[in-house]
């Protein structure tokens, strides 16, 4: 009778249970036919969205545009530096060094020839491959965006705004982004890609077509990008989050929009462009590079570093990202905060920071003493090369450069002293500036002895990488009477 009564039991069970689980089942279907539509409702809304929000760009693009002053390129405000390096001579110091020993040495690195640059090619059949710096993907290239020729007019670009946003343009976005994503591409990455991506499907006659697809698909992509007129041909037109060095710009209120065009422009000529970006654009280029290029095992390349193995009393070599390098050379010069504001290659990083732990742990070093020695390795461990000596340009350097080259001044000195010191120790450091010439200051919570000056509230004491041979505290002697611009880093 128990038995009975207990299959009875279980076999209601199983039913309530089977029963549940179907409901749950038709209740998740439910839920996930309902999560898709909304899916689709959402793209929907947001295509029907664009397409009104480039349909009334177009009409607007066909509106007389306004005539703009072209602006010379500003200038660095640091300068030129020194053409020779300056070496420390106790007996004309005019500070008072703390002590700690420093190292002579003379480094005589070999500076590489040119790296490649990144190359795209059009396949026909729809698709463009592009190399950047050997990192490649393959973005699709649909006819329907073929622009016919157009000219450099308010009609002309309205007429191929409105080809383009007509066209079946999103697989080239998605694309893009995928691109983007895989390779850790900044902002200037980006554009870099997408302008290869034109220059691939256009021949070099076809610089309308070229410049307004760029601005297209920048604007699809979120960027404030325009098109101007000036000289028969049009020019692009951007702004960045900082100020960009030798570079012609325009101005429109608070705003500066660099031009990049394919030829030389006439100063004589005017520009004309118009003062409202495509709605969906809302944010300007950065210059900051946010995450290194993520590249394989195959793309790092050891490099030996004579002067730090003579400084270290060891055999020193870094893992150096060569797609980071190679797409380096050419990079905008911009103010220094955005290469102070710049990741550094993970791989890089943790080899050099490895080695000084440990240095500072084996001799048992206070963080003062650390930071005396990290002073030192920068100040000897490259070679004092200006810009003009090793590229022909002015040009700061970033991390990875610094190490490649083996060769900088101070403007990437105190890039690479600040680095260390403050994501090693972390210790509060500044940038002195001065008209140039570029040094740090460091925030020690004892007192110590040396040049320095007050800033918030707190003092930073000297700490001059380029002044060769220099304890911290020591000024060199051109800037002893000088009060320098503070920047904190």
């Amino acid at each position: 009778m128990e038995k009975h009564i207990s299959s009875a039991v279980l076999l209601l069970l199983s039913s309530v249970l089977l029963l549940s689980a179907q409901n749950d089942r038709d209740d998740f279907m439910r839920s996930y036919e309902d999560f898709y539509k909304s899916q689709d409702d959402a793209y929907r809304q947001f295509s029907d969205w664009r397409s009104k929000a480039n349909a009334e760009f177009s009409d607007y693009l066909a509106a007389a545009w306004q005539e703009f002053m072209v602006l010379r390129g500003k200038e660095d405000p640091v300068g030129p530096v020194p053409d020779e390096p300056v070496y420390y001579d106790a007996a004309d110091a005019g500070a008072m060094p703390h002590g700690l020993p420093s190292c002579g040495l003379d480094a005589a690195p070999v500076v590489p020839s040119p790296l490649p640059a990144v190359s795209a090619s059009y396949r026909p059949g729809g698709a463009v491959s592009i190399d950047f710096f050997g990192l490649s993907a393959d973005v699709p290239f649909v006819e329907s965006m073929r622009l016919p020729r157009i000219m450099a007019t308010e009609q002309g670009a309205s007429k191929g705004w409105k080809v383009l946003s007509e066209s079946e343009f999103m697989p080239v976005l998605e694309a893009l982004t995928a691109m983007r994503d895989r390779y850790s591409l900044s902002d200037w990455a980006l554009y870099t890609a997408i302008k290869k991506y034109t220059e691939a499907v256009y021949i070099d006659e076809y610089v309308n077509e070229r410049i307004l697809t760029q601005m297209f698909l920048l604007s699809q992509m979120k960027f404030k990008a325009r098109i101007g007129s000036s000289g028969g041909s049009l020019v692009l037109l951007l702004p960045f989050s900082a100020p960009v060095y030798q570079v012609s710009y325009i101005s429109d209120g608070d705003e500066d929009f660099y031009i990049f065009s394919y030829s030389r422009l006439n100063s004589q000529n005017p520009l004309y462009t118009f003062s409202d970006d495509f709605s969906a654009a809302d944010h300007a280029m950065s210059l900051v590079i946010d995450r290194q290029l993520s590249v394989g095992e195959d793309d790092y390349r050891e490099v030996r570093l004579p002067a730090w193995s003579a400084y270290m009393g060891e055999d020193i070599s870094v893992p150096l990202n060569m797609p980071c390098v190679n797409f380096t050379l050419d990079y905008p010069q911009t103010d220094l905060l955005t290469y102070h504001k710049s990741a550094v290659d993970p791989r890089l990083q943790k080899e050099v920071f490895n080695r000084i732990r440990y240095r500072k742990l084996k001799e048992g070093m206070s963080d003062m003493e650390t930071v005396a020695f990290i002073l030192g390795l920068v100040q000897k461990g490259f070679d004092y090369k200006t810009d003009y000596e090793m590229f022909g340009r002015s040009k700061p350097l970033f991390v990875e450069e610094s190490f490649y080259y083996g060769a900088n001044n101070c403007k990437d000195r105190v890039l690479l002293f600040s680095w260390m010191v403050k994501d090693i120790l972390g210790m509060d450091v500044v940038m002195f500036s001065y008209k140039g010439h570029v040094a740090c200051g460091v925030y020690f919570p004892e007192d110590v002895a040396g040049d320095g000056f007050v800033f918030e509230g707190r003092r930073y004491v000297m700490c001059d990488p380029t002044y060769i041979g220099a304890p911290i505290g020591a000024t060199m002697p051109k800037y002893r009477d000088v009060s320098p611009a503070i920047v904190r880093l």
